[in-house]
């Protein structure tokens, strides 16, 4: 079910946002099993009780954390993937990739805590509900992609749009965790040069692609 609690807001949520800073420090240096609540009002330089003044326990600090992932990936989404853009799928996923790397590297563990942050939702029962749009999320904005490339380039593949942009969504996601357990083994280029060609040769063996 759905979660419907409703964050506590206050006059002033500076406080608020200093835990939520904190949070998500302790999360990716620490793990998300490290991030109790002293932890948190540790790092923030707060008085421990202040936390239970603004959240009513870590699920409902976790669950806000959660919402963020999901609409920062709905703007990465939109920022490599703009309206108009002559980036092809392979393209447009690399500089998805390009943008999560960058990301880690500017933060480090960051990528892995959203990691940690998924599978936390799917263990709480409360909290399940955010996996699931977050993987909905992930498959919309690739969607989106599959949809406006079969368009372009008039393919028709089984499943359509939807299958291929959820084939993009595990691609992405897959090749993400792949780097962050191996970045020295991992190739991402070669997948996504390897994406390209696959998809240019289903484009030319598509019923409606040889309609042309």
């Amino acid at each position: 079910m759905p979660t419907t609690r409703s964050p506590r807001r206050r006059p002033d949520d500076a406080r608020r946002v200093e835990l939520l800073n904190a949070a998500r420090t302790v999360i990716a240096r620490e793990g998300v099993g490290a991030t109790t609540t002293r932890r948190i009002t540790q790092e923030a330089g707060l008085p421990h009780g202040m936390f239970h003044y603004w959240f009513s326990g870590k699920e409902e600090l976790f669950e806000e954390l959660i919402t963020e992932v999901i609409e920062e990936l709905r703007q990465h989404a939109a920022a490599v993937s703009p309206d108009g853009s002559d980036l092809g799928v392979a393209d447009r996923l690399r500089a998805a990739f390009e943008v999560a790397r960058h990301d880690e590297e500017k933060r480090p563990g960051r990528q892995l805590a959203f990691y940690e942050l998924t599978a936390l939702a799917l263990r709480t029962p409360a909290l399940r509900d955010l996996a699931r749009r977050q993987y909905a999320a992930y498959r919309e904005a690739s969607t989106e992609v599959a949809a406006s490339w079969m368009a372009e380039q008039n393919v028709d593949l089984p499943g359509g749009g939807q299958a291929l942009g959820e084939l993009l969504a595990v691609v992405m996601d897959g090749m993400i965790l792949a780097w962050l357990a191996d970045p020295e083994g991992s190739n991402p280029d070669q997948v996504f040069a390897l994406l390209d060609t696959l998809l240019a040769r289903a484009a030319t063996v598509s019923p409606e692609a040889t309609d042309k």
